[in-house]
């Protein structure tokens, strides 16, 4: 496309176009699914929540015996580094981590090192009305152990399961589809996370449902035990559906995303309520007040070899 700012991927220790940008065709993250990524959401050029993202994806690299050889640090500065090359100011960041060169069998060699690949792409964005009307989704016939393979709170580049929830939901004309747990529990969503307002307290899925620790869903926890609004991690069921005043989704991109309608069944009336209003809003803040904490946090980091240099001359 003519005047289309050309993007930049960085690939196990080069910056190149990303449409340049390439693995090996015998990358075990191609060739068995063998890795783990996070999408992360910029704002003004720098990874939102960062800290949060860092720490899920390093204790998944743990989890699964995956090198990560990058420290928080360096990986944030070259997010932004992309962006900044890319002329992003907001951005979908993905981080891919994979074991590296396929040599045939499943064995897991340490000494092979792994593939680190970061793209960024601009965010396309929701129409604005989505948020001022909500979404339907729809109940999968997909079960979460299904999605979650080894390990639940771990985003493996294994995504099938998700992946065919989604098309799912996509027949029935939902925006997205709500996967269940092991008694038939709502778990989360196909992208997202699930929350909802019973009795004027919001309630989402608990962790031992099987569920990924959502970013967004932490963040958003934080802010409701912080404001002293009633909340609490309970088992949710799709027959409960009439009893729920609100309920609403979350993801890195999207924010809070209202849900109006669950298979049909309309959610407060169909429309969207008060308390996500409220959330929407101090979500909004607390994004703002990230931003602010990161920028102050890089401008202390970049004054203080100045200062070292000073100090060092008046002695």
């Amino acid at each position: 496309m003519r005047g289309a700012k050309t993007l930049y991927a960085y690939v196990n220790g080069k910056i190149t176009p990303a449409d340049k940008a390439v693995v090996s065709v015998f990358d075990r993250g191609l060739v068995l699914g063998d890795g783990l990524f996070e999408t992360v959401r910029a704002w003004n050029g720098r990874p939102q929540f960062f800290g949060l993202h860092y720490a899920r994806l390093a204790k998944s690299a743990k989890r699964l015996r995956l090198r990560l050889d990058m420290d928080a640090a360096a990986l944030e500065k070259l997010v932004k580094r992309l962006c900044a090359k890319s002329g992003l100011a907001d951005a979908v960041v993905r981080i891919t981590l994979t074991r590296g060169r396929y040599l045939g069998g499943l064995a897991i060699d340490p000494s092979l090192p792994p593939t680190l690949i970061i793209t960024v792409a601009p965010v396309s964005g929701l129409p604005p009305e989505l948020y001022q009307r909500g979404v339907k989704v729809a109940v999968s016939s997909i079960n979460k152990a299904a999605a979650s393979g080894l390990d639940s709170a771990i985003k493996s580049t294994n995504y099938l399961a998700n992946i065919f929830a989604k098309a799912e939901a996509d027949r029935k004309g939902a925006y997205e589809a709500i996967l269940l747990g092991p008694q038939g529990e709502i778990a989360e969503l196909s992208t997202s996370s699930f929350f909802c307002v019973v009795k004027d307290k919001v309630l989402t899925p608990p962790i031992e449902t099987g569920i990924l620790p959502g970013i967004t869903r932490q963040v958003l926890l934080r802010i409701l035990r912080r404001e002293k609004i009633p909340c609490g991690e309970v088992a949710l069921f799709p027959g409960e559906t009439d009893m729920m005043e609100e309920a609403f989704l979350c993801s890195s991109i999207r924010g809070p995303l209202p849900i109006t309608r669950i298979d049909g069944r309309k959610i407060g009336g169909g429309k969207v309520g008060p308390v996500f209003r409220k959330l929407r809003m101090l979500y909004d803040r607390e994004c703002e007040a990230d931003a602010s904490s990161a920028a102050d946090a890089s401008s202390a980091a970049d004054e203080a070899p100045a200062r070292a240099r000073t100090q060092g001359l008046q002695r």
